[in-house]
């Protein structure tokens, strides 16, 4: 549980300073809103496309120091020494694009880690801990970028990014000695040169990218895999409309400055955080599947309820009382669905499974966005509350068609089937 949190964090350093902490000091600095859009755009392009990088995980491995550990050494190394290569960019604003594209660099090895982490907590967890898992990973990533984001907004002012980003590559390197030294499983080598061998493995190793491809298509098309996609994707278009509403509602409509709204998403996304790691165990005893039903609901409750008492927008308690409630149960849905997801991954593809899975969940936020954006100007703040919660709603009914277990058993046929390695 400490591993993986530790190596989520490790995601958040990056995010905290090319994200969060270097936007706000270029706009001080003159730096324009559509550059600053385009550093977001090119530095954030490697989390949609990582999906990539997972079949080239199933294809090349070297058991003896374990199925993932090989990839989050080399992508934790890499993301190392990219962070480092910032101390070479002295003015920022003058070297704007060697900032775009180091961070492009940065942002790349940090997905590449993610997805190795991702296939290392399948491949390693009981399905009873992932959802306990998933909640402290959550959290590792939050304290990350909401830590460094902070600790570099204060860095870029008073030392420069050299300064910055020397701080900020001392953090990551922390992580890659942590798991320099840290096996993935007992018995294992810690580099090729040290005793230890090769764990068995649940599939043999050096498969072609046609035989990966084909059983990826395989399990990604089972009618349970199917369900939750959809279920996933009504939930993610609905929080696209949320990132489009709630920062113009808060700003232009109830008169909050854009200082307040960030500090105030910064301590609720926090707090959020915390609430994961309550509903980690309890997710573990009693199924993600419950927990992400019982999520969809209640953010489909709050949102209709806040829209219905629009009268009380103008008061800070009514306003700071529905954020705390869609934020948590927020929350709920995405540990919840990612234990879900991680619980119907196929053993053999899963880092590449996984990997779509999210992939298509950030894609799915991308379009509920881009299709509000088409009739926001025709609905109201309030409408628009209802309209994401009818699409939860909609979640939540297609998620009564989900059964884990119904998978479990066409996992085990399709294994069975001749020519499929088990």
């Amino acid at each position: 549980m400490f591993g993986l949190s530790f190596l989520y964090l490790a995601q958040g350093i990056p995010i905290g300073l090319i994200s969060i902490a270097l936007p706000a000091w270029l706009a001080a600095h003159g730096t324009d809103v559509a550059q600053i859009a385009t550093l977001a755009a090119i530095t954030g392009l490697p989390w949609g496309f990582k999906l990539i990088a997972g079949p080239f995980m199933e294809r090349f491995s070297f058991p003896p120091m374990g199925r993932r550990r090989p990839w989050v050494l080399a992508a934790q190394a890499g993301l190392t020494l990219s962070m480092l290569s910032l101390m070479m960019v002295s003015d920022p604003v003058a070297q704007f694009w060697t900032v775009v594209a180091l961070g492009f660099v940065i942002n790349s090895f940090a997905a590449v880690q993610d997805v190795a982490v991702d296939g290392m907590a399948i491949d390693v967890l009981p399905e009873q801990e992932q959802g306990r898992a998933n909640a402290f990973m959550a959290f590792g990533q939050v304290l990350g970028f909401s830590g460094f984001g902070a600790l570099n907004g204060y860095l870029l002012v008073e030392y420069g990014l050299p300064t910055t980003a020397f701080v900020s590559t001392l953090g990551i390197a922390a992580v890659f000695t942590f798991i320099a030294v840290t096996r993935e499983r007992p018995g294992e080598k810690l580099f090729p040169w040290t005793p230890g061998a090769a764990t068995p493995q649940t599939h043999a190793s050096g498969r072609t990218f046609a035989a990966i491809f084909k059983d990826l298509i395989r399990v990604l098309l089972l009618p349970m895999s199917l369900f939750l996609i959809t279920v996933e994707f009504l939930a993610r278009a609905s929080a696209g409309i949320a990132i489009s509403i709630f920062p113009v509602l808060a700003v232009q409509d109830l008169g909050y400055s854009s200082e307040d709204y960030a500090y105030w998403m910064g301590i609720m996304g926090g707090l959020s955080a915390a609430a994961g790691l309550f509903f980690g165990p309890l997710i573990d005893r009693y199924g993600a599947p419950r927990f992400l039903m019982i999520g969809l609901i209640c953010s489909a409750i709050t949102l209709a309820g806040f829209a219905a008492i629009e009268s009380f927008w103008g008061s800070t308690v009514v306003v700071l009382t529905g954020l705390i409630f869609s934020q948590v149960f927020g929350q709920l849905v995405f540990v919840a669905s990612i234990a879900a997801f991680m619980g119907i991954c196929w053993s053999k593809v899963s880092a590449t499974q996984f990997a779509v899975y999210m992939s298509l969940a950030n894609l799915s936020r991308s379009i509920g966005a881009g299709l509000f954006a088409g009739i926001a100007d025709a609905v109201t703040s309030s409408q628009a509350f209802y309209l994401m919660a009818v699409l939860l709603i909609c979640a939540a009914g297609v998620l009564i068609f989900f059964h884990p277990g119904r998978h479990k058993a066409a996992l085990q046929e399709l294994s069975a089937q001749p020519g499929v390695q088990p």
